[in-house]
């Protein structure tokens, strides 16, 4: 099944009528903008002009994608159209099914974990960060309300949106919204739920 392979590969089919050897499938990937050094493998398949790329990382695989975009003669096609959202700055007893409920209107959830630090005496303790696989339908804005905390929302490729509106294309140092039409427009902290499989929202 397409959603079982590794979330870093992605399917490249060249449409041309000649054949297309690897080193011409590589010299193509790099005169596009792919990054060498974010390429791990690169597969000839068994169909004619087809081929797995694998890149190093979630994060190389959608900056590579979209390099390769409505490039002429080259459909890419990923196997796993997931990002990882991170969510920031919450409680830390804010349940995890709250948030993932609330990130849901965005998109699909498939996997959630709190994150740990990697090295040194802190290594395996929780740093508070939570991490989100999903398939997203939506942009995430750059902050939401959950469980009464203002969590600060990051994945690679979001539009960043101002901390104070909520809006694109400025930074909340220069809001044009004025501080009374921002609380009114705002949305507040949402209750949070006591009895369980009650909807969060």
């Amino acid at each position: 099944m397409p959603g079982d392979r590794d979330s870093t590969i992605v399917k490249l089919e060249f449409s041309s009528g000649v054949s297309v050897s690897p080193p011409q499938a590589f010299t193509m990937l790099k005169n596009n903008g792919v990054e060498v050094k974010e390429i791990e493998m690169l597969q000839p398949l068994a169909a004619r002009n087809t081929y797995d790329l694998k890149f190093r990382s979630d994060a190389a695989r959608i900056q590579g994608v979209s390099c390769l975009k409505g490039l002429e003669g080259l459909t890419v096609t990923p196997y796993d159209r997931s990002v990882v959202v991170t969510v920031l700055y919450l409680n830390f007893e804010v349940d995890q099914g709250l948030v993932a409920r609330v990130l849901s209107q965005y998109g699909t959830v498939s996997d959630m974990r709190w994150v740990t630090y990697q090295a040194g005496e802190l290594k395996g303790i929780l740093n508070g960060k939570r991490q989100f696989r999903m398939v997203l339908k939506r942009e995430i804005p750059s902050f939401r309300f959950i469980g009464g905390s203002k969590a600060h929302i990051r994945y690679f490729g979001q539009p960043r949106t101002c901390f104070k509106c909520g809006e694109e294309g400025h930074v909340s140092g220069s809001c044009p919204t004025s501080y009374s039409a921002r609380a009114s427009a705002e949305p507040g902290p949402e209750p949070m739920v006591e009895e369980p499989g009650s909807p969060c929202l």
